[in-house]
Formats: structure tokens, C-alpha cells, sequence
């Protein structure tokens, strides 16, 4: 657990200071990377290293478009979609009433326009090898910040292929 949350706190460090640099375990992703679907994948120790979580349910999904939507959807049970399967489900969702995204270097900021005053604000990195059994290469980690520079929460995503 130790080594996992000096990877991650390098990571974001990497990620608020680097100015969109690279480094050998990775960086930003560029937004054609970003681009797809993902689930996420659980960190060992998630609910110690997580100082809130928005989010309780176990298994989350995600879809980030090129027309600037990000969809997501939760469960208790875990399904194996395809991105077909995420794409015939996201497709049937209110476009209108679907939260956006705007990636601007190494953060992504998603506003919901049907709750006043939303905004989440993460910075996100990929990773550009393995780093353990978790960490893999391809991977991505978003990190949410609190809107006083604290990251609150650790999301570790796998694209969907």
C-alpha cells in the first residue's frame, strides 16, 4: 500500500507541476488516448487511500466522446461490457442532460448542467508501463481535487477495447 501511494503522489505530482511533461511511467494522455471506454479498477486499500467517495458503488463505467460528453454508470455487480454494449447503452441517455467534459493538458473538468454550481476537477495521467499487478501500462489514473489543490479521491481506470 505504501509503494502504491508513493507511485500515485508522484504521479499527481508529475501532473501539477509537470506541465504536461512525460516521464518514463507515463503522463497526459492525449485527448485521442482519452477518447473510449473504461472501467474501473479497484486499488488495494481503496477505501483508506479514498478520503471521500462520491461514488460507492463497486463497479463503474465510462465513456468520454469526441463531442466533449462524458457518461458513466455503476453498479453492485460486475459485468464485462464491450464497448458496443457501453455504446447501445450511453447511446439511449438524454444528450442534453449528459455532463461534459473539457481536457485541457493533464486536467479534466466536467460540469453537469442539470445540478447548479457542479464542477469536478481531475487531473488525469496514463500509464506508459507496468508498474506493478495493478498499474499497468494503459492505465489510467484520474485524480479529484477538492478545489483547494487536495486530491480526495483516486479513480484507476482500463480502457475498454
Amino acid at each position: 500500500m505504501k509503494n502504491t501511494l508513493l507511485i500515485l503522489m508522484t504521479l499527481f505530482t508529475f501532473s501539477v507541476f509537470g506541465q504536461e511533461t512525460k516521464s518514463e511511467a507515463g503522463g497526459p494522455p492525449k485527448l485521442s488516448e482519452l477518447i473510449g471506454f473504461w472501467k474501473k479498477v479497484e486499488l488495494p486499500n481503496e477505501e483508506k487511500l479514498n478520503k471521500v467517495n462520491p461514488w460507492p458503488q463497486k463497479y463503474q463505467w465510462f465513456a468520454f466522446c469526441e463531442n466533449g460528453k462524458v457518461y458513466s454508470m455503476m453498479s453492485d455487480k460486475d459485468y464485462n461490457y464491450s464497448a458496443k454494449e457501453l455504446k447501445e447503452i450511453f447511446d439511449v441517455l438524454p444528450a442534453n442532460k449528459t455532463p461534459n467534459y473539457q481536457y485541457n493538458g493533464q486536467f479534466l473538468t466536467i460540469d453537469n448542467k442539470e445540478i447548479k454550481d457542479y464542477q469536478e476537477f481531475w487531473g488525469v495521467n496514463l500509464f506508459a508501463v507496468d508498474i506493478n499487478d495493478f498499474l499497468k501500462k494503459g492505465n489510467l489514473i484520474m485524480t479529484l481535487d477538492d478545489g483547494k489543490g487536495n486530491v480526495i479521491y483516486y479513480r484507476l481506470l482500463k480502457k475498454i477495447e
